[in-house]
């Protein structure tokens, strides 16, 4: 997360940018990794989608890097309650980021701090809220994206999670800010 008023403020500027979204420091989201079913409370890894997993929150910035994860909760967990018991809600709480907020989709609850869609719009302001929120919160959806490609092991399709999926995150931001220095114009085809 951005430490630090100005850093703050920069990556306020970045998100305002992309969509005319204003005062978001950062877009959370939840992804399901899939686990081998473990022996021990085996039914609360199973998840809405009915296989086992983690529930594994994360919150990115407007250049597709993670800058927070929370992997300690089983599949069967709700988005909204890894976001209430997690290390990055109690510093929100605490006004750590100066009134920011970040993006998060409907299955996170509406606070001071998070900015979810309206469910059904009912004027022109919401619906355009609306389009700003998801043309600014798909940038976590792609960057999940992007780190189950890089991890297959993350991946439904297959595969052994060898790695915790910090570990994995972490690695997944190693590589862009390589492929960035390496080559700043084109950093993405390297990706």
């Amino acid at each position: 997360m951005p430490r630090g008023m100005p850093e703050v403020i920069a990556t306020k500027q970045k998100f305002y940018r992309v969509a005319n979204f204003p005062n978001v420091i950062g877009l959370i989201d939840g992804s399901h990794i899939p686990i081998a079913a473990p022996s021990l409370n085996e039914d609360i890894y199973v998840n809405r989608k009915n296989f086992h997993s983690l529930n594994i929150q994360a919150v990115c910035d407007a250049n597709q890097i993670f800058l927070d994860f929370c992997n300690r909760y089983p599949g069967s967990t709700h988005d909204s309650f890894v976001w209430h018991n997690c290390r990055l809600y109690r510093r929100f709480q605490a006004g750590e980021f100066g009134g920011a907020h970040l993006l998060g989709d409907s299955g996170y609850p509406l606070e001071e701090n998070l900015m979810t869609p309206f469910m059904q719009p009912g004027n022109r302001n919401q619906v355009n809220y609306n389009n700003s929120h998801k043309r600014t919160r798909v940038i976590v959806e792609q960057t999940f994206g992007l780190w189950k490609s890089r991890f297959r092991c993350l991946h439904k399709s297959g595969g052994n999670l060898c790695y915790t999926p910090q570990k994995c995150g972490s690695h997944h931001a190693t590589a862009q800010l390589l492929c960035k220095k390496k080559d700043p114009i084109n950093w993405r085809r390297s990706w």
